[in-house]
């Protein structure tokens, strides 16, 4: 099918737009996130292809995935839009993977297909192109449920066995056909690398808490600041922005298509002097039980490359900061007894020192936070550990 060439140059508000540029699509659809934001949304993805979007109703998840996927196909025409992109509200009645999959019908002889299933197949037969599926309100309904063989499937991928382990659709032979024109669904199909996912949360009495098995195989994206055009407050973009805003065509690389030691390598060869936080890090949580693994310390590193390949002004603490918010605190929930302690080391960590600190001073000073070795982790732990001292418990997503 023939794409639809568009121009890329948009006027608005007298300036020449590029909407090539990812931050200047985002301002052409009258929407405005940081450019660290967008930046780690994008560097994400191209980490692995499961993000969760998390934070408070109306923050943006939602637009921030669907914009995204926009601009990554903007040169195609709306059907064919239609083909590449996903959008799926999760029900709350899903027990299985059907609602995402479909399922064979033994009565009347046919597979039921689901928007998703087509999708992958779809993806599969086009392996150059970057495919999207944004699942809405993913906690509504346990994500264990109907997401666990997604997760499993997608770490089976090896060097020797890139495509990994595949979904199981049914046993009834190739020639299913749903109806008279569609292709017949096969009995395995692969996760096609070039599939992207995005599930955003939101956090009430009507939903589920993550379980560490799905925590552990994404990059968690906190949505919790507001701040309304006219706010004097209004914090300016920090340092981590990608180089020029044009991402197009970046996203995926068929050469490489899930982390291993590889990365974790190419990581210590861009490390100061042999200093490696994530090291010290691990041993510090080591010390209580609550370390990470090898697949987070790999897919950290990968992220740290791509980020020393694509941000303008590339500083590796500013992406471990990140990297340490998005992959190791999500899985941290629970009482005052079994983290108080922890939080404080891993507060200490952030900020460099070793005497005992009041997260006060640092919470009450934006400018005392700022100046912390590792000061968005640091935040968000002070803020962990007054919960835990006012509620007596405590958790990342809330």
């Amino acid at each position: 099918m023939m794409s639809l060439t568009i121009d890329t140059k948009k006027r608005k508000f007298g300036r020449r737009m590029d909407t090539s540029n990812i931050f200047d699509y985002f301002s052409s659809k009258s929407f405005t996130f940081s450019k660290e934001i967008l930046s780690r949304y994008f560097l994400s993805l191209k980490t692995k292809p499961f993000v969760i979007l998390t934070g408070i109703s109306g923050t943006g998840k939602t637009k921030i995935a669907q914009i995204f996927a926009d601009y990554m196909c903007q040169h195609l025409s709306d059907e064919e839009k239609t083909d590449r992109i996903a959008f799926v509200p999760v029900r709350p009645d899903w027990m299985d993977n059907r609602g995402l999959l479909g399922f064979y019908n033994l009565i009347t002889d046919r597979y039921v297909t689901e928007k998703i299933l087509r999708l992958l197949i779809r993806a599969e037969n086009d392996p150059d192109n970057p495919y999207f599926v944004i699942l809405d309100e993913m906690n509504i309904a346990k994500v264990e449920y109907y997401f666990s063989d997604f997760l499993s499937l997608m770490e089976s991928r090896t060097h020797d066995r890139p495509k990994g382990e595949p979904l199981i659709l049914h046993n009834q032979g190739k020639a299913i056909e749903p109806s008279d024109n569609e292709e017949p669904i096969p009995e395995r199909l692969h996760i096609p690398p070039n599939v992207f996912f995005t599930g955003t949360v939101n956090v009430d009495e009507t939903t589920y808490m993550f379980s560490p098995k799905v925590l552990d195989r994404a990059n968690v994206i906190e949505f919790n600041g507001v701040r309304l055009s006219d706010d004097k407050t209004r914090a300016p973009d920090g340092p981590f922005a990608v180089k020029d805003g044009n991402v197009l065509g970046k996203l995926y690389d068929t050469t490489e298509t899930f982390s291993s030691q590889r990365d974790y390598n190419n990581f210590l060869s861009i490390t100061d002097n042999g200093d490696n936080p994530l090291l010290e890090l691990l041993h510090i949580l080591e010390r209580h039980n609550l370390h990470f693994g090898y697949r987070v310390a790999n897919e950290i590193a990968r992220f740290i490359c791509h980020a020393g390949d694509s941000i303008q002004h590339f500083q590796i603490d500013d992406a471990l900061d990140i990297q340490f918010l998005q992959k190791i605190l999500p899985k941290f929930h629970g009482t005052r007894g079994k983290l108080e302690k922890p939080l404080m080391d891993i507060f200490k960590f952030c900020c460099d020192i070793d005497d005992e600190v009041d997260i006060n001073v640092y919470l009450d000073s934006q400018d005392r936070i700022a100046d912390v070795r590792f000061p968005r982790t640091g935040k968000k732990v002070a803020i962990m550990i007054k919960d835990l001292q006012s509620q007596g418990y405590t958790s990342f997503i809330s």
